[in-house]
């Protein structure tokens, strides 16, 4: 891993509190900052993501791989009488029901 040297400047107080903890830890006070800068940058970046990703399940295990196939034809016209089944192949409509634009 490279690592980038940088000068920080802290209040007095928090550099007492943070050699404490070091010296507690038997760490040194640069890994301290290394390791809480990472989970600060962490928890930043997951924060930045839109809240929407991941909040919808389309029940469709396969739909990001095969998402082309689900969406070909999508926004043509559908000839009367042609109505795609649940498995996305086309099929007829039952025999009792009326074909899309004609309703009794």
């Amino acid at each position: 891993m490279s690592r980038i040297k940088t000068t920080v400047y802290l209040r007095a107080t928090d550099y007492g509190r943070l050699k404490s903890i070091a010296d507690a830890e038997n760490r040194s006070a640069a890994e301290l900052i290394r390791e809480a800068v990472g989970e600060y940058t962490t928890r930043k970046v997951r924060a930045l993501l839109p809240r929407s990703i991941g909040m919808g399940d389309s029940g469709v295990p396969d739909l990001a791989e095969r998402y082309e196939d689900y969406l070909h034809g999508f926004g043509e016209d559908t000839p009367a009488g042609d109505v795609p089944e649940a498995d996305g192949e086309p099929g007829r409509p039952d025999s009792g029901a009326a074909p899309h634009g004609d309703r009794a």
